[in-house]
Parts: structure tokens; sequence; C-alpha cells
């Protein structure tokens, strides 16, 4: 039995196209690695539950705390939590949105102006 996959990859290849695009933006990538962070939290509950809640507690706050820096940073926060993250990344550097194809450099907040303070 040989089997001729032609057909096959040609009737897959707009879904391939899709797929890249997809995995092209950050919006996708976050939630991909959310949603696989959910999964693990998930796989682990057994061992979660025997734990003291207080740390699982703290675990839970460092994640949060870690998103929210990161929301701060590369601003791409829901526009419902826009007002909360705008207060705090007056505090923290942000990102610039890279054009197409380049990098983009960090932006120092108000009244940093890239001096180390010392």
């Amino acid at each position: 039995m040989n089997f001729d996959f032609d057909r096959l990859w040609k009737a897959l290849a707009p879904f391939g196209k899709l797929f890249k695009t997809l995995m092209g933006e950050h919006t996708l990538l976050t939630a991909t690695c959310g949603l696989i962070a959910v999964l693990i939290t998930i796989s682990f509950y057994r061992f979660l539950r025997s734990v003291n809640p207080g740390l699982v507690g703290f675990i839970l706050l460092l994640m949060l705390g870690i998103l929210i820096l990161h929301w701060t940073v590369t601003r791409t926060e829901p526009e419902f939590l826009r007002p909360a993250i705008d207060l705090l990344s007056e505090f923290f550097p942000s990102v610039q949105r890279p054009a197409p194809g380049g990098f983009a450099a960090p932006v120092v907040g108000p009244g940093r102006e890239g001096s180390s303070g010392r």
C-alpha cells in the first residue's frame, strides 16, 4: 500500500499559512503560554492540595505580578485594565512597538533620562 499525500498537503496548505500568521502574533503566543500554565497547574493540583495554602497563594501572587510587569513593559494589557497599567507604567520602562521586521528599543520612563543615579 503506497499512499500519495500530495492532495492532502495541498488541501492543508491554507491552514498552514493561517497557523503561521497566528503564531506570528504576540497575543496568540501569550494566550498559548497562559493555557499551558493553567494546564500544568491543573495537573499538579493534587500536589498543590498537600502544600501549605499560604505558599500556593504566594505562587499565584508571584504569577500575577509577573503578568502585570509583562503588561507594563510590552503594553499588551486588556483594554479594561489600561487605566491601572497606565499608572504603573510610569515607574517601569516600556518597549515601543517594533516596526515590521525590526526590533524595538526600551523607552525610559519620565524622569529617567538613562542616568544610573550615581
